[in-house]
């Protein structure tokens, strides 16, 4: 099932929004994300993620998006459509790789997306690979794209939370996390809290 056929057109959208003179917020996206809000573990004394340079995220896709990867190859990251909503704004898509994170409000962390990474093989998820730029504790990561209930088809489009860790300027990993709740789906709003304790 294409993005045409879902009704979105993409391509006619982007084409037509300057012609509306519609902001970028109002922009009919088919892909949303999960807010990763970056805590402290109760065990855990001081800031866990002082010198963090990378932070690596996976989340894995439950039963609705394994299957509607399956019915969709061309929505897949390495698809036709799919490489257009990974990839970057100026590709001409959704462009999720500089969405991740656009300076905005709410807190979001200083970031770049360096890898985004997704398998649908022996196991079904999304890694996304941070460079970070700022401080971490306190900060919201935005994690996707995630299909929307809309584009997926089914009413929960749920993915599941399955590591955190974060790595210094040598490639180290100095913390790793756990999550309050390991389920999430797209534009639920409430963030999944993620609480971190360093390694050394």
């Amino acid at each position: 099932m294409s993005l045409t056929r879902l009704g979105l057109a993409p391509v006619f959208l982007v084409a037509l929004l300057p012609l509306l003179g519609c902001p970028k917020d109002d922009e009919i996206l088919t892909h949303g994300v999960v807010k990763l809000e970056m805590r402290v573990s109760a065990n855990q004394d001081g800031d866990p993620y002082v010198g963090t340079a990378t932070a690596t995220i996976t989340m894995t896709y439950r039963e609705c998006l394994r299957d509607f990867y399956t019915a969709n190859p061309d929505l897949r990251q390495e698809g036709r459509e799919g490489e257009l909503i990974f990839g970057t704004e100026e590709q001409g898509g959704e462009g999720w790789a500089d969405r991740l994170c656009e300076s905005g409000p709410g807190g979001l962390a200083d970031c770049t997306v360096a890898e985004l990474r997704q398998q649908l093989d022996v196991v079904q998820q999304l890694t996304i690979t941070y460079g970070i730029g700022g401080a971490l504790i306190g900060r919201t990561l935005q994690f996707g794209p995630v299909p929307t209930a809309e584009t997926a088809g089914c009413p929960n489009p749920v993915v599941r939370f399955a590591s955190a860790k974060g790595y210094d300027g040598a490639g180290n990993e100095i913390w790793s996390a756990d999550a309050s709740s390991l389920d999430a789906i797209t534009g639920q709003g409430a963030a999944i809290d993620l609480r971190a304790s360093r390694n050394d």
